[in-house]
């Protein structure tokens, strides 16, 4: 009777370090998860703000303000047009 007490105290420790070193690593885990999404919202946010950009950089009338006023250009003539087709 006496050694199935001690095996059953055995496994009942056993089970309880399991327990404490499992709920360890779930902390563990919960923590690098809130960092990854922590970081995820951040570039988020920074892809947010580049599509903004992007889409005032390549505005059409900035590009021709740019195009006629800092670089010289003008829009073709008539005769400089060729259409080419397939």
């Amino acid at each position: 009777m006496r050694a199935v007490n001690f095996l059953l105290l055995v496994l009942v420790v056993a089970s309880a370090l399991a327990v404490v070193m499992l709920v360890a690593e779930d902390r563990r885990l919960t923590q690098e998860l809130a960092v990854a999404r922590d970081g995820i919202e951040r570039l988020e946010g920074t892809y947010a703000e580049l599509q903004l950009e992007e889409g005032t950089l390549t505005a059409q009338g900035r590009i021709e303000r740019i195009a006629t006023e800092e670089l010289g250009m003008l829009p073709p003539a008539e005769d400089q047009i060729t259409v080419v087709f397939r």
